[in-house]
């Protein structure tokens, strides 16, 4: 039962309320839906053939291991307390697969990696937490908090979904290295939401949902149903510091840290 309600989580669309799309030339604008899963394959697993059309269309070209660490390595977060490391934000654009932020597998060639050699920084944070906490409250909550640190963004659905879904088994593998069980099904609802919000479908040319035609109408070509509301073209997010939903291009415009202020300042 556990499984099915993760897989739901794992499929939703925060912006729409729907599930996320497929967003690729094979099937388009349609909803991947928990049957479908059994045909979604990482790209190491496709065909030659496959692999180049993707390329050629989408542009989806892979980054190997060492690539990830020697670039993360650059950008990894200069704390001098690990608490401040594990909540400094990270987001990778056109994610794919989300090997800078975790490294269960080679995503080139598919060779699995153990776990002490992996090189993402979502890796870097819950071996921190792993080797800072103590007990099963200190890791859980500062595994949840490094989970919330990091974000990415995706076109197609089938990338998106496996990126999600490294995430949570790379959680669960930290949480089997520290302390040799099952982590609780209660605290995987919360990391699968968290993850459902943190990596999120988007065409990065335009902050919204892939095949949204914005106009004054709000319609969504491609779609389906008109929309008329913009919040339900261009993609939210989470702030989990203050539990408030916005639009990302709000972000990207700095609104919505000068909203955030202004609160603070009217509470001071």
């Amino acid at each position: 039962m556990i499984k099915e309600i993760l897989l739901k989580i794992l499929l939703k669309d925060r912006t729409t309320g729907q599930n996320i799309l497929w967003a690729n030339s094979e099937y388009g604008a349609k909803e991947i839906r928990s049957e479908d899963i059994s045909i979604i394959r990482p790209r190491h697993e496709k065909n030659r053939e496959h692999q180049k059309s993707r390329t050629k269309n989408r542009a989806e070209i892979f980054t190997p291991p060492e690539i990830c660490k020697i670039q993360n390595d650059l950008i990894d977060a200069d704390k001098k307390l690990w608490t401040d490391y594990v909540d400094a934000k990270f987001l990778e654009i056109t994610c794919g697969e989300a090997p800078y932020l975790v490294n269960l597998y080679n995503a080139v060639t598919g060779e699995p990696i153990k776990i002490e050699n992996r090189v993402g920084l979502l890796d870097r944070k819950l071996r921190v937490v792993n080797r800072e906490t103590k007990v099963l409250p200190d890791w859980t909550e500062w595994t949840l908090r490094a989970v919330q640190s990091v974000y990415g963004y995706e076109f197609q659905g089938d990338n998106l979904f496996l990126a999600r879904k490294n995430i949570l088994r790379s959680v669960v593998e930290y949480f089997k290295e520290k302390f040799s069980t099952e982590p609780p099904e209660d605290f995987l609802l919360d990391i699968a939401e968290i993850i459902s919000w943190n990596l999120w479908q988007m065409n990065g040319l335009t902050n919204a949902i892939p095949y949204a035609n914005i106009n004054h109408q709000g319609s969504l070509e491609g779609f389906g149903t008109p929309v008329n509301l913009y919040e339900k073209i261009y993609c939210r997010i989470k702030d989990w510091n203050t539990g408030d939903e916005f639009e990302y291009r709000d972000l990207l415009k700095g609104a919505y840290r000068r909203n955030c202020s202004r609160k603070v300042s009217s509470t001071s």
